[in-house]
This record gives C-alpha cells, structure tokens and sequence, in this order.
C-alpha cells in the first residue's frame, strides 16, 4: 500500500467531511461533522494547514487526518482521525508524520511533549500508542440525557434573572467564559479572536446562549448549539459559572433552562463534555440532572526525545 500525505485545501471540504464522519460512525455509531463545521476547523486562527495538517491519501481516496496544535507552545495536541477499518500503514504513516512535525516544532524547548487523544473503543490506535511509549495522562467524558420527558424546574438563586444572548453581549460572554475556567484543568487562557472564531460562526444561533444576570453583573453562562454531525443533538459547549456565584445551583439551573429550550425546539437528546476528574466537580453536577456517560476517551502523553520520536 502507497500512503500519499498532502496538506488538505478548501476544496477538499466535501471528502474530508466524509472522512471524518466515517471515523465518527465505525467508532461511535454517530457522525461528528458537517461541511460548515469542518471549514472553521481548516481556517482556524492557529492552524495552518500546509505546515501542520495532513491527509492519508490511498488510490485516491482520503483515508485519515491529522492535526498538530501547539496548547500551549510546546505541549504539541494532535488530532488523528483514521477508521477502524482502514489499514494499519495509514495510521503508521500520520503518526510518524505528527511526531516528526511535533520534533521540529518542540526542539531545544524545555518541557516538550506530545499529546494524543483516543476513543476508549480504538483498540489498534491505543495499542500503538503503547508501543511508541506514551502514556494516559487524563480521562475525558461525553455525557448525554434524553429529552422526552420537560426537564424539571430550574430553581434560581434569589435575585438572579436568565435571558437570551444577543451578539453586543459576545465580549461579556467570553470574559465571563474565560474566568469561570481557571480552575480547569491546564486551562490558557484564550484571545479573543480565537474564541471568536471557535464559538461565533457565521450560522450561530444566539437565542441558544443563555446568561445568568445578578443586576448588571454576569454571573454564568450556558453556550449551547445544535450538534454539527448529529441533527436534533443539542450541546452544551460551554457551561461557566464565576467564583462569586458558585454553590449557589446556579449551574444546575441553567443546565435544566437549557434542556427545556432544546425539548421545546423538538431536540431528542442534550450532551456534553467533561474532564473525567473535573476540578470543580462538574461531572457530578451533570449526574445529578440525569445526565449519563456514553463515551470515554483517553488523553496520552510522550516528553520529545523520549521513544521513537
């Protein structure tokens, strides 16, 4: 088998998409992307794609991505996606690839590694991770509740009101989203054209964002969409609550306004994701509205010069 790499274009939007779908189905049962989606990920402000993406290329055909993203500079995140049912060159050749880049781009930095993530149910993908010597590092959750039934009702702290986002309030929203997550694991924060870019595309639905208000102060905020892959899916992007406002069943409250607003629109299900080992214990707070885990994925790691690297 010839596995050709090349860096992926705009024209290629179609076939990647399907690509990575297919990944998303033979793993999950589920696609994960649509056109528009897989666009802002191939225009995002870090990525560049002639440097740091590839395509697995065989007779033609698209048979695996990869993606390298420094976050930050140098603990080097790659994104592999390759079906299970494709052959093992495939993967061979996209990780040698990532791992390559990954060396140029950490050397002589201190403190250099590389990151990978994998599906709990990719078994060939975690056995070669094994052997090029990385280890699981972090545990990641999707967690979901179904919708048939109206979700119970929020129960808002005293003096606190809920609204709708409007685009004016997307500077409000990021500086409240930012803070709510210093306590995340390794969180950086983020600028804001980048933020911008990830969580305001050209289709986003406003009325889909809710803030929590105590008088003119933002105390939370739920940044919720309709799934890219999976029609009727609604997703919690970002759930944040600020210090001052914790332990108040503040987050709570906007999970189940959420839930409502996405039974009412028709959704079957809402999801998420989590840090298995939330440090501010997010995933219990989930538990406790219903939600249930319906995916496990493992993050891996490896210091550069370490292995086959």
């Amino acid at each position: 088998m010839t596995v050709e790499l090349r860096a992926p274009t705009l024209d290629d939007l179609e076939q990647l998409t399907e690509l990575i779908n297919r990944d998303g189905q033979e793993l999950h049962g589920q696609p994960e992307e649509s056109i528009e989606s897989m666009q802002q990920w191939l225009t995002g402000p870090k990525l560049n794609p002639e440097t740091d993406i590839r395509v697995a290329v065989v007779d033609g055909t698209f048979r695996g991505y990869v993606d390298i993203d420094a976050d930050p500079d140098p603990t080097y995140w790659v994104d592999l996606r390759v079906p299970l049912s494709e052959e093992r060159e495939v993967r061979v050749a996209l990780m040698d690839w990532a791992e390559n880049r990954a060396a140029q781009r950490g050397a002589g930095k201190a403190g250099a590694r590389v990151r990978f993530f994998s599906a709990s149910n990719d078994e060939p993908f975690k056995a070669m991770l094994a052997t090029r010597g990385y280890r699981p590092i972090r545990d990641f959750f999707r967690m979901q509740i179904g919708l048939t039934e109206a979700a119970a009702e929020p129960e808002w702290p005293k003096g606190l009101t809920v609204r709708s986002a409007t685009p004016a309030d997307a500077e409000a929203v990021y500086e409240a989203h930012q803070e709510s997550f210093e306590d995340s694991w390794e969180h950086n924060r983020m600028a804001f054209d980048e933020w911008r870019h990830w969580l305001m595309p050209e289709e986003l639905d406003p009325t889909l964002w809710f803030l929590a208000e105590d008088g003119p102060e933002l105390a939370a905020v739920a940044i919720c969409r309709e799934h890219e892959g999976e029609a009727g899916l609604g997703w919690v992007q970002v759930l944040g609550v600020r210090r001052p406002w914790r332990r108040r069943g503040l987050g709570r409250a906007l999970l189940l306004h959420a839930f409502e607003e996405f039974r009412r629109r028709g959704f079957h299900a809402a999801a998420l994701g989590v840090d298995a080992t939330s440090l501010t214990g997010a995933n219990r707070l989930y538990e406790s509205v219903g939600m249930q885990v319906v995916r496990l994925s493992h993050a891996y790691e490896k210091e550069l010069g370490a292995g086959t690297v």
